[in-house]
């Protein structure tokens, strides 16, 4: 077995494609194919179902993680007997839901690029039930996430303090601020998909009162927090966002925001990984620095 080998199922594994995977690692599709087939000789299964969607069977399934640890140990190693103790390089894949992705991620891949500029960063978009999911499965090693899962293994790094507040469009209006959760019963609302932590938190703070979202008349789903905030702004219902996400469009006067007083709609981001699993060395590095991130004079 070699590493081009596991390297190059590893890659067709998150791509979910042979020609991407073929771009990933600067290779030939053939070169792809054929270090597959090597591979599956050489354990004795089919690792892919080649159909119209190439996706793993479940020999690799199985396999998947065990390829993963493999190339970590591999980097570790090579680090370990590098001259250049320093010299982390390479690239490190990072599931994120919304507000993490849009806000605040941004500001600690730009500081950490400074420090090691030769690691290079795949973000993908996630909701944060389905993060934790990709981390499980070995797809990834890394997320940022709004909500917490219990499951064994699983590790959290809370790096910012989060709350949510009510959006209303600029023609809504609440007599006081902050308000009680009864001024909104019966009103429209505009919520994000089952598996997000928003939507997590909003329904945890809602049963701690014995309450639920049917107190609302009307719920639109969006997958999309800028599409949710245009539709609030056009007054098609009120939401519930980060107040990180809501400034611009605060203080530009196109929503207004409230405290609902009575719902605990407190929560931290956190950086979340597996933790029995070998991490590369960047990613080690990675990890060590988002614990010690500071949000001291850094405008969000």
């Amino acid at each position: 077995m070699e590493f081009k080998q596991v390297e190059c199922f590893v890659a067709v594994a998150r791509e979910n494609s042979f020609s991407k995977a073929a771009d990933v690692l600067f290779l030939s599709q053939p070169a792809i194919t054929s270090n597959i087939q090597k591979l599956e000789r050489e354990l004795g299964m089919v690792l892919f179902d080649r159909n119209k969607n190439i996706t793993l069977t479940k020999g690799g399934v199985k396999f998947f993680p065990y390829a993963v640890e493999i190339l970590n140990i591999r980097d570790k190693a090579e680090i370990a007997i590098s001259q250049h103790k320093n010299n982390i390089e390479g690239v490190l894949e990072i599931c994120a839901s919304t507000i993490p992705e849009q806000y605040l991620l941004p500001h600690i891949i730009k500081a950490f690029k400074e420090v090691y500029p030769q690691v290079h960063f795949s973000i993908r978009h996630k909701d944060s039930k389905e993060v934790i999911e990709g981390i499980l499965s070995g797809m990834t090693n890394f997320g940022f996430i709004g909500a917490k899962y219990s499951h064994e293994g699983i590790k959290y790094i809370d790096f910012f303090q989060d709350k949510l507040v009510l959006i209303t469009s600029p023609e809504k209006t609440f007599a006081t601020d902050p308000i009680s959760i009864q001024s909104l019963i019966g009103e429209e609302i505009v919520l994000r998909e089952e598996g997000s932590g928003t939507r997590q938190l909003i329904e945890n703070a809602l049963k701690e009162k014995k309450l639920n979202l049917n107190i609302f008349r009307s719920q639109t789903i969006n997958y999309s927090m800028e599409a949710i905030k245009k539709m609030v702004a056009l007054n098609v219902g009120i939401s519930f966002a980060s107040d990180v996400s809501v400034k611009c469009e605060v203080a530009s006067g196109r929503l207004k925001q409230y405290e609902v007083e009575d719902l605990n709609l407190n929560r931290a981001f956190s950086l979340v990984y597996c933790n029995n699993r070998y991490l590369s060395p960047a990613e080690e590095k990675f990890k060590e620095f988002v614990a010690k991130w500071k949000w001291d004079n850094i405008d969000i």
